[in-house]
């Protein structure tokens, strides 16, 4: 015999003693248990001497039962499995074949478990902290396919909170094999609602089979799809579902308390019950179970009473033949062993590590029935159990030790005690968040107070102990108010916690609202004032003065009535203006709805009735003709109006004055006739707000329809005759919101109406007089919260240990973020106030404000920043090769030497590569010039630097060319040009010198096409070694009232280096 040979019949006999001596249980069943059954069965094969192994298949219960009763289908002479477990009794047509074909089973109840309902609707959108609610019979309707989409009325009466996108569709799971959970959950519908429930009861059920259901197999399939699925709902064991953390839903109980599975498993009664074990009671105590070797199919525990009971409770049950006689006595041992250990103590008390509940001491039978009912093979020997040890027993070959384990099982007990240590830090800590709970507060409507909401609600979010979640969705007035009454889908109920708009709730809306059942009402809380002005594009040369258009004419205009500039009435209010003949009027009108469109075509169809026919809203149907044109948006007004002469519009004020737009002036109610500007320089707009207040403009009841109310052409002798008030829109009745939400909705309507940090001006809003600000206040007073709300208050100086409460919102609370955009706010306000001297001062008008637009898109930091810093660069580039060398001509006098620089001169060693600059105004003595550059080092937030005299000029030579600014003395530019020296030195071997001249902002270089010889270049820089080659500048500028061409040619072409 050959080696290979010979080794082949010792590995054979090897497999031969090794299948002789290994000893193999094996099951098959539901799924629910099986984790619980892997951890007994390796605990098991660990601590015993011997060599087996215990297997079991997850499959479902009807697949379980299927394989113990039958070898093949149909075959009930013998089954696969040694046992089999299930969480239903077997099925009576099984159980009858069993019987029939000679052979006997028993039920042995092991443990109790909760059927839950769980979903995945985003927690945001459920609107209530217990959870989503649905009774049997929303549910039945749900799972039959009946309602489709979670905004149906009837869930929504259930969860008035309930805030989902309107038409989301339900996606419904089911198990597509048979199943203890299918057989749960049906069971309950079909005995809790079964006049909606036609799908019956079993462990299959013919489920609908459109695209909203999906079917699954097995627990783990229903929980891959809950948890991939948005807006899904299923049914799943209790334990599987709070393993991964699915949000439930809660159910009605026999007592009519909603709860969910894991409040009936954490619940307990007098008798120390849970939820889950009090049904098992309640079945025990109400009849007696069936004998084991009976049929079981009758036996459920679905509502059974208890004010904490959960209703769909099942029993988990080990399916055991009667007769083990064919069974080796070793396998024999092996198996009642694991059901003793299942039924033990130690098996028991692991049950709730996976969500389950210990079997009722009146279920637990198995010792009895092992006893007196199941038939034993000859020569069986029990095996025992060591807890404790004992010597020379324990190492018995029939002992499980519980002194015996597995490096894997202790390392996975190690993991799962480490993991278990973190849950309940983590765990802690989400105690200490949810203690109070992330509160969400969220609105919506005007992008006016976009930004002005936007830091109110940031500044609350840091001030608060407590998690706020606050939001606000900018989309318009129009959008605000209809996501704030809500629509059909929504059962009329809001999608936001507050809405806001410029213009009063349209009374279509509020009809709406208070048509529905139960009455809804609402209070207006006017916020800000604002002001519509109207801007043309005729240039300012061709109007002699301001344009005046009174109320009829401008209704003519933007009807179409009056289509040329040179028409008779526009010159009859306007004597000067000088325009082409037939000049045609370009009007620019809004496109979508907006509350300017609404605020101009409301004071025209006020004033002028008998000329405005096309009505008054946020949106009308302009003219169509091709002088007309729609744009989007205060962007694209402005643009048609600065790219289009001889165009007229309509805009936000503010808007206006920010973009340098020529404005219409209009006739007020007491006769005066000024622009926007001038009347908001006079308190116009809050002088306004006054009067209505004083008057009968605004209704007396806060919840009154207030679609009528504007603020058109109201007395007063600085009032400006279009104004719009912001307001927030809230429902009255907030004692159904959570207490939480509805406290963080009354504090953010303190925050904006009070305004503590002056948000209001920040973001260029007037804001109400103390008059209407009562009126706010009085509308606010007037909403009603719920009686258990927790209301925030707020500190503003210091409250020792109160300010440390959870409902304190503390000024003294900050946030880095907030802090560093303050700063950054400095340095551009600073670069502003540069800029605008550079430019002679540009007018800026801080008192209008945003009504049609985001007011980031013209107040946007980077953009200025960027602009300022590429024109300050371009412009100190030049001036510091003025300083490099001495400039030794002088231009000659230009008329009578009346100059306020004429012959005086101001010295300065360049020291500072950093941050020198120097502005020169008309006037400034040039003493105060130079302190104003010590002043102005540390402009870019950067410490002079003195540079050492050694220090070569290749390496600073780009760094010393970008501070300082000289601006040249001049008539003011609206009448004459400025004129502007710049010297370039920037590149070691030339410096050119050149004029430019600026003439309302408009740069345009002129010296070079006027210097017939080019511009003078010093051949000499590059001599200069280091920065103690410097000179020191000497600079005598003569100039005088007139600067006309032939002045400019010669100041240009005579300025050179030497």
């Amino acid at each position: 015999m050959s080696l290979v040979a010979m080794m082949r019949l010792l590995c054979l006999a090897i497999f031969a003693i090794s299948e002789a001596s290994l000893l193999q249980v094996d099951g098959s069943g539901t799924t629910n248990p099986s984790k619980y059954f892997w951890k007994i069965m390796e605990t098991m094969e660990a601590r015993l001497l011997k060599d087996v192994r215990l297997t079991y298949r997850a499959v479902g219960s009807s697949t379980g039962q299927r394989e113990f009763t039958q070898q093949t289908s149909g075959d009930f002479t013998a089954g696969l499995t040694d046992f089999a477990a299930g969480d239903i009794p077997m099925d009576p047509s099984r159980y009858s074949s069993l019987t029939t074909a000679g052979r006997s089973m028993v039920h042995v109840p092991f443990c109790l478990g909760a059927i839950g309902v769980f979903h995945s609707v985003p927690a945001g959108e459920v609107g209530d902290a217990k959870g989503l609610k649905l009774s049997p019979c929303v549910l039945a309707k749900i799972m039959k396919g009946e309602i489709t989409t979670w905004d149906h009325q009837d869930i929504k009466a259930e969860n008035p909170n309930l805030n989902v996108p309107a038409g989301t569709t339900i996606k419904v799971g089911h198990r597509t094999e048979g199943s203890s959970s299918t057989t749960g959950f049906t069971g309950y519908l079909n005995s809790k609602c079964p006049a909606d429930w036609s799908l019956g009861s079993g462990s299959t059920v013919s489920w609908p089979t459109s695209s909203g259901f999906t079917p699954v197999q097995g627990s783990g399939g229903m929980a891959s799809f809950i948890a991939g699925t948005p807006y899904a709902i299923g049914y799943l064991d209790a334990g599987h579902g709070h393993q991964q953390d699915f949000q439930e839903v809660n159910l009605k109980n026999e007592a009519d308390t909603w709860l969910n599975s894991k409040d009936a498993l954490m619940a307990t009664d007098a008798n120390g019950n849970n939820g889950v074990a009090a049904a098992g009671k309640a079945a025990a105590e109400a009849a007696p179970f069936p004998a084991a070797t009976d049929d079981w199919s009758s036996v459920n525990l679905y509502g059974k009473a208890g004010t904490n009971t959960w209703p769909i409770v099942l029993v988990s049950y080990l399916y055991l033949h009667k007769d083990w006689s064919s069974f080796s006595a070793e396998k024999a041992a092996v198996l009642k062993a694991f059901v003793d250990f299942v039924l033990g103590s130690e098996g028991q008390g692991m049950l709730s590590d996976f969500s389950f509940v210990v079997v009722p001491a009146a279920m637990n039978t198995w010792q009895s029935v092992w006893d007196n009912t199941i038939t034993k093979p000859t020569g069986f020997v029990p095996l025992t159990f060591e807890s404790n040890t004992e010597k020379w027993v324990g190492q018995g070959a029939n002992v499980v030790s519980s002194k015996r384990n597995s490096y894997s099982l202790w390392k996975l007990g190690d993991l799962e005690s480490s993991i278990n240590s973190m849950k309940e830090r983590l765990d802690s800590m989400q105690t200490h968040l949810d203690g109070y709970g992330i509160v969400p507060l969220h609105g919506s409507g005007t992008t006016n107070t976009k930004n002005w909401f936007a830091k109110a609600m940031k500044l609350m979010e840091e001030r608060a102990r407590v998690p706020l979640f606050l939001t606000y969705r900018a989309v318009g007035s129009g959008t605000g108010q209809k996501e704030f009454v809500g629509d059909s889908n929504s059962g009329y109920k809001s999608y936001s916690h507050f809405g806001a708009g410029d213009i009063p709730m349209s009374g279509t809306h509020f009809q709406t609202m208070t048509s529905q059942t139960p009455l809804e009402s609402m209070v207006h809380i006017p916020l800000a004032l604002g002001a519509i002005g109207v801007f043309h594009s005729v240039p300012d040369g061709e109007i002699g003065g301001s344009l005046k258009l009174d109320a009829c004419l401008l209704a003519k205009i933007f009807s179409g009535q009056v289509e040329t500039w040179d028409h008779a009435d526009i010159k009859a209010q306007n004597p000067s203006l000088n325009v082409p003949a037939g000049q045609p009027i370009h009007v620019f009108h809004r496109r979508l709805g907006s509350s300017s469109t609404g605020g101009t075509t409301g004071y025209l169809l006020k004033k002028c009735p008998e000329h405005w026919s096309l009505g008054a809203g946020s949106s009308i149907s302009w003219p169509a003709k091709s002088t007309f044109k729609a744009v989007e948006g205060s962007p694209g007004m402005q643009s048609a109006l600065k790219d289009n002469q001889y165009g007229i519009g309509y805009l936000d004020a503010g808007h206006g004055h920010d973009f340098g737009l020529s404005e219409v002036a209009l006739t007020n109610l007491a006769g005066q006739t000024r622009t926007s500007k001038e009347s908001i320089a006079l308190g116009g707009v809050a002088e306004a707000g006054t009067a209505a207040a004083n008057g009968n403009v605004f209704p007396t009841d806060v919840s009154a329809d207030w679609s009528s109310v504007n603020l058109y052409d109201m007395p007063g002798d600085s009032t400006w005759p279009i104004i719009l008030v912001s307001y927030m829109y809230v429902k009255k009745d907030q004692t159904q919101t959570n207490p939480k939400t509805a406290a963080a909705l009354q504090a953010f309507i303190s925050m904006v109406v009070n305004d503590p940090d002056a948000l209001a001006m920040e973001f260029g809003f007037t804001p109400p007089s103390t008059t209407l600000k009562a009126l706010s206040l009085r509308a606010a007073g007037e909403i009603s919260y719920p009686s258990t709300m927790q209301a925030f208050i707020f500190e503003s100086s210091t409250n020792a240990y109160g300010g440390m409460a959870t409902n304190v919102i503390s000024l003294k609370r900050h946030s880095y973020d907030i802090y560093d955009s303050s700063v950054t706010q400095d340095a551009v306000t600073k670069l502003r106030e540069s800029l605008s001297s550079l430019t002679s001062g540009d007018d800026h008008d801080d008192h209008g404000h945003d009504r049609d637009h985001e007011m980031s898109e013209y107040n946007d930091t980077l953009p200025v920043v960027l602009s300022v810093v590429a024109l300050v660069i371009s412009l100190l580039s030049g001036c510091m090769g003025c300083l490099a060398f001495r400039a030794a001509s002088k231009s000659r006098a230009l008329n009578d030497g009346s100059s306020p620089y004429a012959g005086r001169t101001l010295d300065m060693q360049v020291v500072s590569v950093e941050s020198v600059d120097l502005i020169w105004q008309p006037g400034t003595d040039l003493d105060v010039a130079a302190q104003e550059v010590a002043r102005r080092s540390s402009w870019f937030h950067t410490p002079p630097a003195v540079v050492p005299k050694d220090v070569p000029i290749i390496e600073v030579q780009d760094r010393i060319a970008q501070r300082v600014i000289t601006r040249c003395p001049s008539r003011p530019r609206t009448a004459q040009p400025a004129l502007v020296v710049m010297a370039q030195a920037v590149r070691p071997h030339t410096a050119n010198v050149q004029a430019t001249s600026s003439r309302q902002g408009e740069g345009s270089p002129i010296c070079e096409d006027r210097c017939e010889d080019g511009l003078q270049e010093h051949p000499e820089i590059g001599a200069l070694e280091t920065v103690q080659d410097l000179p020191t500048v000497e600079m005598q500028v003569e100039g005088g009232d007139d600067l006309g061409t032939e002045d400019m040619e010669d100041i240009c072409c005579s300025w050179h280096v030497s």
